[in-house]
């Protein structure tokens, strides 16, 4: 700062690239030139440490504003970034929130509320991207123009035409345009371009007419979205119940009332349909955020929602955090999926997000789902929610017929093929009457795995403890791991005995799409997975595809089980419904059921009758009937009792300490080290704290990309004692590194 300068007055920042255990406040002096610009939640650059020395400056966020500091000498504030990614008192307090409940830094919950990419490049030199529009402004009669410039002209003539368009339509270079405004016959204007691949999407839909039974669960969540109160709900119905319906009408009475909305859902998958059905109501004053979406795009989203020009919010997880003012309602539809669940510090649920903001707002949060998680039903049913729900379905449809298949009665009858008897015969019918399929399958790939028939060797990942993936492509047959990325090509002889006699086991859905192309050599298929649908939006143009009646099976993953309307289809097929049955997770069940559940509620959704087959080794399994039958609730009681008896949630929590590292000595070493200090806690200073402590153990997938995962488990009930445990456990450890670091989630969405 030079001498004599004014200082206006003290910014008290958290710097942003520190560990949380050097998570705090600092003060800097905030020069005189910048006093109008440095705010509460700004985002500034400041000098800091060794790294000051060296030139370089850090980024920081001003946690207060204050008129003076307890220090005498103070460093400035260097600069302050475009105030359209500042954050709102709101904002920096969900900041304070995430570090408190999931132990990450500062600057850990900016990067994660901010727009990707965005710290990068905050305080660099950079335009705000522009369009260029020219018109002509002169007789060009007597004027020689070049071949090039006597069609940019012709092409604009009385009327005004961006760059874009002159070279997409006219091949005209900006070379050419350049030329024509310096001759004065172009006038050129520029104007902000905003990155929206989601523009003009959405046609008029038509009115959105109630039922009686969706009337009044309408009533209900606008009376509680319109109370100004804080408040939670729960829309439960039935698969084709309308849900959506009900949630658009609501929608409308907190628009009206001049308030916003966040509208969630799990997946990428599910966006575009979302978003078609909302832009054809809301038109462009509805906004997108998702991961499949470019920096430049997530960042032009967040600046139209900070210049208030957006009343809907639509995106999976991250887009809970959409900088809205005046938020009346957070719906999170589909709220039992796991991915509403952060794998990646910080470690939050979307559902503690969405409840932080609407208690600060004032708000709703609606949560939606034919087969809500239990932790919510729970809620639901002990008065904390309140219950809104739909028992039928819209208009005439009715749920589908389920039929279970036992997959015994093939294989005793020579019949090994994903497609048995009975699913076979219903997928012929369906072709026959022209109406449209859905099969889920539980894997992706060709075959599951290769082994030798001769000594039983799997052939493995080298990064990750798993097997790899059999893969069919058009260039050659390669093998893949579906956690790092590693491929390699097919083994003609094992790697560890050298035996020619190398075997393929299980399937997944190239291997089905094959065994459908065999059996039905007319019939249109359609592959929907993370290998189908790798590009941007190609999982939208293959739905749209199916939508449109270009193909008449669709086999996918998880991505065909939830959400969808698909009206012409009439028949769904669950490949194996015993896939997820049997995983070393307590949810196993819970998600079965969902899945099954939802995967069939894709049939019978209009006009025509829908039917469902459910194949499984294990017919009579409580889960599965249930499911068959769409009974949620019978499912609910069966499971909530057991839950009761172990004591697992909703009537306690887990805490996952996660120790991870690229050194497996060190990882087992810090492992020992870190019970240690936890047995030694809770036997002492936190001897009132009442908790289990299950470990240490090595994760299910020990190794992933070439880091070494141990875990220990604690159930408990998540309390500000438990918290203070945590925190002192954390700093008995404070040095993360590559070799061996510690990690908390609460929570885990899989144990």
């Amino acid at each position: 700062m030079s001498e004599g300068e004014a200082l206006s007055a003290v910014a008290r920042v958290r710097i942003l690239d520190l560990p949380p255990l050097a998570d705090r406040s600092y003060d800097y002096e905030i020069p005189k030139h910048l006093a109008d610009k440095v705010h509460k939640g700004s985002l500034v650059s400041v000098e800091f440490g060794t790294a000051s020395r060296a030139g370089k400056h850090r980024c920081a966020v001003v946690e207060d504003i204050l008129s003076h500091s307890e220090y005498d000498r103070l460093k400035p504030v260097k600069d302050v970034a475009d105030d359209r990614f500042s954050l709102s008192e709101e904002l920096l307090g969900l900041c304070a929130f995430l570090r408190e409940r999931t132990f990450c830094s500062t600057g850990e919950a900016v990067q994660t509320i901010l727009p990707g990419g965005t710290l990068g490049t905050l305080f660099r030199a950079k335009r705000d991207p522009v369009e260029r529009f020219y018109r002509v402004i002169s007789d060009t009669e007597n004027i020689r123009l070049g071949t090039a410039e006597k069609r940019a002209v012709e092409f604009i003539k009385d009327t005004e035409r961006s760059a874009s368009e002159l070279a997409d339509f006219a091949k005209v270079s900006p070379a050419t345009l350049k030329n024509l405004v310096a001759k004065g016959i172009l006038s050129v204007r520029e104007c902000a371009r905003i990155r929206n691949p989601y523009a003009g999407r959405g046609k008029v839909s038509d009115s959105n007419v109630l039922s009686g039974e969706q009337t009044t669960a309408c009533d209900t969540l606008s009376g509680l979205a319109l109370s100004k109160k804080a408040c939670a709900a729960l829309l439960y119905g039935v698969t084709g119940s309308g849900k959506t319906r009900v949630i658009k009408s609501v929608i409308d009475k907190v628009i009206a009332d001049g308030r916003s909305v966040i509208v969630l859902v799990p997946e990428i998958s599910l966006t575009g349909q979302t978003v078609d059905l909302f832009c054809g109501f809301f038109g462009e004053r509805v906004a997108v955020i998702h991961s499949s979406l470019s920096e430049g795009e997530k960042a032009d989203a967040w600046k139209r929602i900070r210049a208030g020009e957006v009343d809907v919010v639509i995106g999976t997880r991250s887009a809970v955090f959409a900088p809205l003012d005046n938020l009346g309602m957070i719906v999170i539809d589909e709220e039992q999926e796991h991915t509403y669940k952060s794998d990646m510090t910080p470690r939050y649920h979307t559902r503690d997000i969405a409840r932080y903001r609407a208690a600060k707002n004032n708000a709703l949060m609606l949560l939606a789902s034919a087969t809500p998680s239990l932790e919510s039903f729970y809620r639901a049913k002990e008065g904390i929610y309140t219950l809104v729900t739909l028992n039928e379905r819209y208009g005439t449809a009715v749920l589908p017929e389920v039929k279970i298949a036992d997959l015994r009665l093939d294989c005793a009858g020579g019949r090994i093929t994903p497609i048995g008897e009975v699913l076979q015969g219903e997928i012929s019918e369906n072709l026959k009457r022209g109406e449209q399929t859905i099969l889920f399958v539980g894997r992706r790939g060709y075959n599951n795995f290769v082994s030798c028939l001769k000594c039983g060797e799997v052939v493995t990942c080298p990064n990750c403890t798993v097997s790899l993936t059999y893969h069919r492509a058009f260039d050659h047959d390669h093998l893949k791991c579906h956690y790092c990325g590693y491929t390699e090509s097919v083994p003609e002889t094992c790697p560890k005995c050298g035996s020619e006699h190398m075997t393929r086991k299980g399937f997944g859905t190239q291997l089905v799409a094959e065994e459908l192309h065999g059996l039905y050599p007319e019939a249109r298929i359609l592959r929907l997975d993370a290998d189908a649908a790798g590009a941007k939006f190609s999982h939208e143009v293959i739905l749209s595809q199916f939508r449109n009646h270009e193909a008449d099976i669709l086999i996918g993953t998880q991505m065909v089980t939830k959400g969808h309307n698909f009206p012409d289809v009439t028949l769904v097929g669950v490949i194996n419904a015993d896939s997820a049955l049997y995983l070393d997770d307590f949810r196993a069940t819970e998600r079965t059921f969902a899945l099954l559940t939802q995967v069939i509620g894709r049939a019978g959704r209009a006009d025509k009758p829908g039917r469902a087959v459910i194949q499984t080794y294990n017919p009579d399994h409580e889960t599965i009937n249930l499911a068959a039958k769409q009974d949620y609730e019978g499912f609910y009681n069966s499971a909530v009792k057991l839950r009761r008896q172990l004591g697992f949630p909703p009537f306690c929590e887990f805490v996952l300490l996660g120790i991870h590292g690229d050194d497996e000595k060190s990882v087992l070493d810090l492992t020992l080290k870190l019970d240690s200090k936890l047995r030694g806690y809770i036997s002492d200073s936190f001897a009132d704290v009442p908790m289990y402590i299950f470990g240490p153990f090595e994760a299910p997938v020990y190794k992933v990309n070439n880091i070494y995962r141990m875990r220990i488990i604690l159930k408990c009930q998540v309390t500000r004692r438990v918290r203070e445990l945590i925190c002192t456990l954390l700093s008995d450890f404070p040095k993360p590194s590559t070799k061996a670091s510690v990690s908390v989630d609460i929570g885990p969405a899989s144990m």
